[in-house]
């Protein structure tokens, strides 16, 4: 799978009629075909590609995956599962291959899932601000930006995010960064600061203090009990 998050691309897949993808969406290519790619010249292309071997598909399942369009619209879903798989690999947690092969397979899933359920998905404004959080968990965000990337108002967004998660955009900010610095601090060995940083907090003593609030231990308790296997 290719996540397009910036820029643009297109697919020829057995030579017939390419597909444009661009930033926003995503492309699914399976096995057993010829497929070429291009990158647009005029914006730098940023995207994530995740390689498994999906498990357990029947033969109408592949049948019925073959007979889809290959890209659609990328969602925060799509784009947090693709992160977790990106990371496992990056730190070699991936069990012999297993771990990232699970994660793909979840992604696979989750693809069809939202095909199947279109009508249903969250309105477009929480997906965009959601997609556009994930993207940006690092940096210096704000609600403005936030109901930008939607085309919409704070206070509007304020309302959607209530009436359809239960939450917030900047407390749906907040309560992914800390989890991206669980993830980081217990599946790498960068330092607490690096942590800090790569997460969106301003100093490592916020983000100490926001891990504690969330699990109960320090930055370094946390760690030390997931590396020795006591978390």
């Amino acid at each position: 799978m290719l996540l397009i998050h910036a820029g643009a691309m297109s697919v020829t897949i057995d030579r017939r009629d390419p597909y444009p993808v661009p930033a926003g969406q995503m492309c699914l290519l399976l096995p057993g075909h010829d497929e070429v790619i291009s990158f647009g010249e005029a914006d730098t292309t940023r995207q994530t590609l995740v390689r498994g071997t999906p498990v357990d598909l029947s033969d109408d399942m592949r049948t019925w995956l073959e007979s889809l369009r290959p890209t659609r619209r990328l969602s925060a879903a799509l784009t947090y599962i693709s992160r977790e798989a990106v990371v496992s690999e990056q730190t070699r947690l991936t069990a012999h291959g297993a771990l990232v092969d699970a994660l793909a397979t979840a992604l696979l899933w989750r693809f069809v899932a939202e095909f199947e359920n279109y009508p249903a998905a969250l309105p477009q404004p929480i997906e965009a601000a959601r997609l556009y959080i994930h993207d940006n968990l690092g940096s210096d965000i704000d609600l403005a930006d936030i109901a930008g990337s939607a085309h919409v108002t704070g206070p509007y967004l304020i309302r959607l995010f209530r009436e359809h998660m239960g939450t917030t955009p900047i407390k749906y900010l907040w309560d992914r960064r800390i989890t991206l610095g669980v993830e980081l601090l217990t599946s790498s060995g960068l330092s607490v600061t690096r942590v800090a940083e790569r997460a969106g907090f301003a100093s490592s003593f916020h983000f100490a203090r926001k891990i504690k609030q969330a699990t109960g231990q320090t930055p370094t308790q946390l760690r030390s009990s997931a590396w020795s296997g006591t978390r």
